[in-house]
């Protein structure tokens, strides 16, 4: 018999997240929408230690939300026991369909609107994403619904360059004021379903697929924090805001490991620490990494372990950033920096103080640039971090001006055969 789950697909929306359901066997599990909304206040969605029910008990909603769970875990037992009658093995998209023809979701090809046939796309892949990738299509929805509100209904016949183009650069450059980064982000996942739509019949007409353009981009400008910056951190004095104290023993770790922040919580599990290394599984791509206790590291982890006795304080990434950006600021790392961004093809500079750069993020990207700083092969960090290409290690490692300056400060007067070296103009 399967198993039947419930989650939201947005557990942090505002007011209401749809609610997707999954299954699974021994061999397999499938995802994918029950065509039902919950309002996510009255919702559990911090999965914890132990099974956890869906819907938060003693609410005004809770009889109401179960017995709509109930039915639904029901109807798919039931269309699996149906299907697998006489001992045959049932796949788990036929008891998907067989649930979306009872409720009457299940429509051919030719008959689905651009919303269904987006919903279907996101409940036949959604199982294959990374938690990453779930949030951008996530966030997708909501910025085709924006479009359909402010420029007129997509219809799934009309889809075609134009289409595009006026996604891209009425919606995200002229209304939005993406930068083209974020603007591509969001057009890669249009190409994705528009892609599989033709691939499913959904879509008729033909496609030039190679002349959907992408924008031209800058290299994002961010950061890593040089040793000495980080030294400056470890030591700040924050024992009377507790509130900063832990944000700052947080962002420690992801320096010292070269982790995510949503990898802390396995970091700090007793379960994945051994007498010479930590070996997790990262969150995002599920990729196997082994970090190396290293002095500086086992030190740092044991001074945590011993203060949170009970477990890491909980803390979301949008505070975790507010907070981490008042320590850098108390740090005193208030050197400016300026840099060129693209909205569409308008160049727009943009300066800001060095503490106000400072992300999440800039921990691993300090990991990765002072360890091939030290000396250890990219392949070496890459095993550690989780890279899986050198494009992808690259776009880590930063250096700035002053590290320019410093490696060329002694070019032209470097000793050679024990006298300086002169460049001398010819007339």
């Amino acid at each position: 018999m399967i198993s039947v789950s419930f989650y939201l697909l947005t557990p942090e929306a505002k007011s209401q997240s749809q609610v997707y359901v999954s299954i699974s066997n021994k061999e397999k599990r499938l995802r994918f929408a029950t065509g039902e909304s919950f309002v996510t206040a009255y919702c559990n969605t911090r999965k914890k230690k132990g099974a956890k029910e869906l819907v938060k008990k003693n609410n005004v909603f809770y009889f109401e939300y179960t017995s709509k769970l109930r039915d639904i875990r029901d109807t798919l037992i039931r269309s699996e026991m149906e299907l697998s009658k006489g001992g045959a093995k049932c796949p788990l998209d036929q008891v998907r369909d067989s649930y979306y023809k009872q409720i009457g979701k299940l429509k051919g090809p030719d008959t689905l609107t651009f919303t269904e046939a987006y919903n279907k796309f996101l409940s036949d892949l959604t199982s294959t994403w990374g938690e990453g990738t779930q949030k951008k299509f996530a966030a997708s929805i909501n910025h085709l619904k924006e479009y359909e509100e402010t420029f007129g209904k997509i219809m799934l016949n009309n889809i075609s360059e134009d289409f595009w183009v006026s996604y891209r650069d009425k919606y995200f450059v002229e209304m939005k004021k993406f930068s083209n980064p974020s603007i591509n982000k969001y057009m890669k996942g249009l190409k994705q379903f528009m892609r599989y739509a033709k691939r499913k019949g959904i879509i008729k007409q033909d496609i030039d697929f190679d002349a959907l353009k992408f924008l031209d981009e800058i290299e994002p400008f961010k950061i890593a924090l040089k040793e000495q910056e980080v030294e400056t951190l470890i030591k700040l004095d924050l024992k009377t805001d507790s509130r900063l104290d832990r944000v700052r023993d947080l962002f420690a770790l992801e320096i010292l490991t070269g982790q995510r922040w949503s990898d802390m919580p396995k970091v700090l599990d007793s379960n994945h620490i051994s007498d010479t290394n930590i070996q997790i599984y990262q969150q995002k791509t599920g990729e196997r990494v082994s970090i190396p206790l290293h002095p500086k590291l086992k030190k740092h982890l044991a001074y945590i372990l011993k203060k949170y006795p009970e477990g890491f304080p909980t803390i979301s990434n949008q505070k975790f950033n507010e907070y981490l950006k008042e320590i850098c600021k108390k740090a005193e790392f208030n050197r400016k920096h300026s840099w060129i961004t693209l909205t569409g093809k308008q160049k727009i500079s943009q300066t800001d103080f060095r503490y106000n750069l400072v992300s999440s993020h800039t921990g691993r990207r300090t990991f990765c640039t002072l360890a091939l700083k030290a000396g250890i092969a990219a392949e070496v960090i890459m095993k550690v971090t989780g890279h899986r290409t050198y494009d992808q290690f690259r776009e880590y490692v930063k250096v700035d001006d002053s590290d320019i300056d410093k490696a060329f400060e002694g070019m032209f007067n470097r000793k050679g055969n024990g006298k300086k070296s002169k460049i001398t103009e010819k007339a």
